[in-house]
C-alpha cells in the first residue's frame, strides 16, 4: 500500500496484521459457537453484519424497529447489491420467526475508498460514523488512511482481554473435563484445552488455526 505518511512500512504492516488476526481470531470463535448463539433483532437497535465476499468487505446494518437495512460498499454500491442486501436480511428476519414483507434496504453518502486494499478499514470508519450519529466522509489520503489503521490497530490492541488463563477457542478458563490439559501454539502464544482443539498431552507440535497456512 503506497502512504504519504512518513511512519515506516513495518508500521502499517503491524497494523494490518493486528487488524487481520484479530478478525480472523472473532471469525474463529464465532463459527465455534455460532449454533449456540440466539439472537432475538428486535430486542437490538442496531444489528451490524461485515460481510467479505471476494476479498472484499462491505457492511450491512440492519434497523429492526424501522424494518430496513443500510448497504455500505467502500467502492460504491450497484442497485444489485443493494437489492441482495434487503433478500439477505429480510431473510434473517423471517428466519427469526419476524413477517416482514415491506423491509426496505438502501444506502447513506459516505467517502469510497482510492485504493484497493482499505475496504476493511473503511467499513469500521462507517460503522464508528454511524454509531455516533456523524456523516461518514472523511479523508481518504494516503497519509489519513494509514492514520486510520494505525487507530485501529491500537483500538484493538488497547481493548484485548487478558487471555493468558483462558482457551483461545472456547474462552473458558476449564474445559468442563474432571482434569483440563493445555496445549500451546509452536507459532504463538495462544493455548488451548486439548479437549477443544481435539489434541492429546501426548502430542508435542501443535499449530493453532490461526497460525496454519
Amino acid at each position: 500500500m503506497s502512504t504519504e505518511f512518513s511512519t515506516s512500512t513495518a508500521s502499517s504492516e503491524f497494523a494490518a496484521e493486528a487488524i487481520g488476526a484479530n478478525t480472523e481470531f472473532c471469525l474463529l470463535l464465532y463459527c465455534q459457537h455460532k449454533e449456540d448463539t440466539v439472537i432475538d433483532p428486535v430486542k437490538f437497535k442496531y444489528i451490524f453484519g461485515v460481510i467479505n465476499e471476494h476479498q472484499h468487505w462491505t457492511l450491512t446494518i440492519m434497523i429492526p424497529h424501522e424494518k430496513r437495512a443500510l448497504f455500505l460498499d467502500p467502492l460504491g454500491e450497484t442497485k444489485s447489491k443493494i437489492q441482495k442486501c434487503q433478500n439477505v436480511t429480510r431473510s434473517f428476519m423471517i428466519q427469526k420467526g419476524y413477517n416482514v414483507p415491506k423491509w426496505g434496504c438502501d444506502t447513506i453518502p459516505h467517502s469510497c475508498q482510492q485504493d484497493g486494499s482499505s475496504c476493511g478499514a473503511f467499513v469500521l470508519k462507517f460503522a464508528e460514523c454511524f454509531l455516533k450519529d456523524e456523516p461518514l466522509h472523511f479523508s481518504t489520503s494516503g497519509k489519513s488512511v494509514t492514520a486510520l489503521r494505525m487507530n485501529i490497530a491500537a483500538c484493538l490492541l488497547q481493548n484485548t482481554a487478558n487471555l493468558k488463563d483462558l482457551c483461545h477457542l472456547c474462552g473458558e478458563k476449564n474445559s468442563g473435563k474432571k482434569v483440563t490439559n493445555w496445549i500451546g501454539c509452536d507459532v504463538c502464544p495462544r493455548w488451548f484445552h486439548c479437549s477443544c482443539v481435539q489434541r492429546s498431552r501426548k502430542h508435542k507440535n501443535y499449530i493453532c488455526p490461526a497460525c496454519q497456512p
